[in-house]
């Protein structure tokens, strides 16, 4: 899961730098978007609203979850939508309630990719869309290597990571790409798109020189 603790604690500076400086990365993840006009959307880890901000102008009904009570107290004051804290392990919602779901950059904090998945599955409707922006295992392996001597892609253990020029650390999960696309979850919803991108100086580039996949945008279409 998202660890509250530390996003409780930075909330404000992350979310205030999120806005700032990740606007390429939002760019792709919106274009594999429908037209959200009068759409049900759940927006997965929403932080403090800024995804969410964006899909309600486009006229969807907006729905968001985020482990971090601060973060929701954000996006609840900016948001015309239903926000609420909880764990992206464990959705409190309906089965089949959303014609779109999204998250961007949470997905990774989970403790268990599958289960998350497998909830987020849940809770769309046949045919609805699925649209994930995470950080990608090559960068974790990278960064688990560099920074806490981890040398295993396959038990990477708690990766520290350092975004935003170095001003803000995260310690999370890695994981390998199986756990993305494991079997059952592709048997519940295909794979319409994978496109693999970087983002420095958003994420730390832990090998001089080395250009590298920091993050990976997947769109999936539920059965």
């Amino acid at each position: 899961m998202k660890n509250k603790t530390q996003y409780n604690k930075f909330y404000k500076d992350y979310a205030e730098k999120t806005e700032a400086l990740e606007e390429e990365s939002r760019r792709k993840l919106y274009e594999n978007l429908p037209n959200l006009s009068g759409k049900r959307l759940l927006d997965v880890g929403c932080g403090s609203g800024h995804d969410a901000e964006y899909y309600r102008s486009q006229g969807a009904k907006v729905w968001g979850i985020d482990v971090s009570e601060k973060e929701i107290g954000l996006a609840r004051g900016r948001v015309d939508g239903s926000f609420e804290v909880g764990e992206m392990e464990s959705l409190p919602y309906e089965n089949e309630s959303f014609d779109v779901v999204t998250s961007n950059y949470a997905l990774q904090s989970s403790e268990n990719v599958q289960k998350s998945l497998y909830e987020i599955i849940r809770v769309t409707k046949s045919g609805g869309l699925i649209v994930i922006l995470t950080k990608h295992p090559v960068r974790s392996l990278l960064e688990g290597h560099v920074n806490d001597g981890r040398s295993d892609y396959f038990n990477q253990g708690i990766v520290t990571s350092h975004i935003f020029n170095r001003t803000i650390e995260l310690k999370e999960p890695g994981h390998t790409m199986m756990e993305y696309f494991n079997p059952e979850v592709l048997s519940q919803a295909r794979l319409e798109s994978l496109k693999e991108i970087c983002d420095y100086p958003n994420s730390d580039q832990v090998i001089e020189n080395l250009k590298y996949p920091t993050c990976m945008i997947l769109r999936f279409r539920k059965n």
